[in-house]
């Protein structure tokens, strides 16, 4: 399979996946969904990374993505089991914000 097809293919199926994801979450109730936020955002994170990083990943690199069946979900998956420096990242906006709210009362 030439490049651009690849890629036509793998995008093909993210957006396939991501429109999945979407219509069974849209078929929860409102509490349930709500409960689903962070995942939901995730995901959508994950959809839009890989849209970005299309032409830049190997060929090879691309048809193993093709291969893995709910590419998202699994990506979130590993995503979940990684160390979770997001959390760290915004303490420290936080403190910094706190910070500067203080320099700008004295």
């Amino acid at each position: 399979m030439d490049r651009v097809r690849l890629e036509r293919t793998f995008c093909w199926k993210i957006s396939g996946e991501l429109k999945l994801f979407k219509y069974r979450i849209l078929q929860k109730e409102k509490e349930d969904i709500y409960s689903l936020a962070y995942r939901i955002n995730t995901i959508i994170c994950i959809y839009e990374a890989l849209m970005e990083m299309c032409e830049k990943l190997e060929t090879h690199m691309l048809q193993r993505c093709i291969e893995i069946p709910g590419l998202l979900t699994y990506l979130y998956g590993k995503w979940l089991k990684d160390p979770d420096s997001h959390n760290k990242e915004l303490e420290y906006s936080i403190m910094n914000a706190i910070c500067d709210m203080q320099q700008n009362v004295a």
